[in-house]
């Protein structure tokens, strides 16, 4: 790797690894405050949290990398032609497009990244985030246990309470019959009760009784103990109950991976149809090409003149992006519907923003110091004053 690669490089991933990082920090606060209140809502622990964020790390850093690489790009050109670095460059010999060498190969680099956090990663984590969810909502009291009611939906456990409060963490007049393996049973009321989740066991529920009394009795009822309490912990195992179990990774299509997308495009599950298929297959892979298209666009609009901010190009370079995945999104879902092919709905944005790209870097490599942003917006400006002048004059009293 020569020098120029090295300082390139260099100029590149500083602002790359920091874009990265600020858009994790950024998303996954704002999804910790919605989190905590579900949380608290549901009376789940702090370590659940935890792990939910975990497996949303994949599903953000596929939208933090192309968006981080192409303001990464565009900051280090921005910053070697507004210190006349670049003006040095070319006078050594060194063109624009040597230039692209090395943003193609970390491009590339991203790409292989990409791909296995697209397609393999995200769909194992956003089903451990869906089982997490279910954990969460379906290990609850108020989703099966009623007032004043008998519940024996918890195995060898029956139930019931006078009153539920703070979504399900709190019981009030509490009766508890259980059954053990060797035919004897236990019978305990107590007067007020607390719900806590098992660190050990994402679907065991710990009932902390208070003030209470329990009757201990042989198989045969002939035998009994009696006893009462300050505290006392009651496991609660919620698998047991009467909730059907979270569905098999593979009937939703975003927790398909790309070799699965491909095998199935011809046999889809009863749960999916084929234009769901070939739409998420498609779009996945464009994502992943249009990496390798970031580097023509970035470098043309992070050329700078004397006069021009340089804000405006990062500006422009985001709105284009934003405007590619909405494009994409739309396409998707008219691909979903079999409203239009993939060829159309997804490929030919890809090709037009890939077309864009190449034009942009092919009229900057020709023309030194040419941005397409502040030539549109110089034209725009000349095409104005012209309709202004003309029409002022046809305005202008005799």
């Amino acid at each position: 790797m020569k020098t120029i690669d090295r300082y390139v490089l260099a100029k590149t991933l500083g602002p790359l690894l920091a874009c990265i990082a600020i858009a994790l920090i950024a998303m996954l606060l704002e999804r910790m405050l919605r989190l905590l209140d579900f949380m608290l809502d549901k009376g789940g622990p702090f370590y659940l949290v935890l792990k939910m964020l975990a497996n949303l790390i994949p599903h953000y850093l596929g939208l933090a990398i192309p968006a981080a690489f192409f303001v990464g790009m565009l900051l280090a050109v921005m910053r070697l032609s507004g210190d006349s670095e670049l003006d040095a460059i070319h006078a050594a010999g060194v063109g624009l497009r040597r230039l692209l060498v090395p943003l193609v190969g970390l491009a590339v680099l991203l790409l292989v990244a990409t791909a296995v956090i697209i397609g393999v990663l995200q769909p194992y984590t956003r089903y451990a985030y869906r089982a997490l969810v279910y954990t969460a909502t379906h290990t609850v009291w108020n989703s099966a246990l009623e007032r004043g009611t008998f519940f024996t939906g918890l195995g060898d456990v029956a139930i019931m309470v006078d009153d539920i409060a703070d979504g399900g963490r709190t019981l009030k007049g509490i009766f508890l019959y259980h059954t053990e393996d060797d035919g004897s049973t236990t019978t305990t009321s107590a007067q007020e009760g607390q719900l806590f989740r098992l660190k050990s066991k994402d679907f065991t529920l710990d009932l902390q009784l208070i003030n209470g009394t329990w009757i201990q009795c042989d198989s045969k009822g002939e035998h009994c103990m009696v006893g009462t309490f300050a505290k006392s912990d009651v496991p609660i195992d919620m698998a047991n109950g009467p909730m059907t179990r979270i569905t098999l990774r593979g009937e939703v299509v975003k927790e398909l991976t790309l070799p699965e997308l491909w095998q199935m495009r011809d046999h889809p599950p009863q749960t999916l149809t084929r234009n769901m298929l070939v739409a998420e297959l498609n779009s996945r892979l464009v994502r992943i090409v249009s990496l390798l298209f970031l580097p023509l666009m970035a470098v043309p609009l992070g050329i700078v003149s004397r006069r021009a901010r340089r804000s405006i190009g990062v500006v422009v370079g985001l709105v284009l992006l934003i405007l590619f995945h909405n494009v994409l999104r739309f396409g998707e879902s008219m691909v979903e519907t079999g409203a239009l092919p993939p060829i159309v709905g997804l490929w030919l944005p890809g090709a037009i923003f890939a077309a864009t790209g190449a034009w942009a870097f092919h009229m900057t490599s020709r023309r030194p110091g040419y941005n397409p942003v502040s030539a549109t917006l110089d034209r725009t400006s000349d095409i104005v004053e012209t309709i202004r002048r003309r029409f002022g004059r046809r305005s202008a009293p005799a």
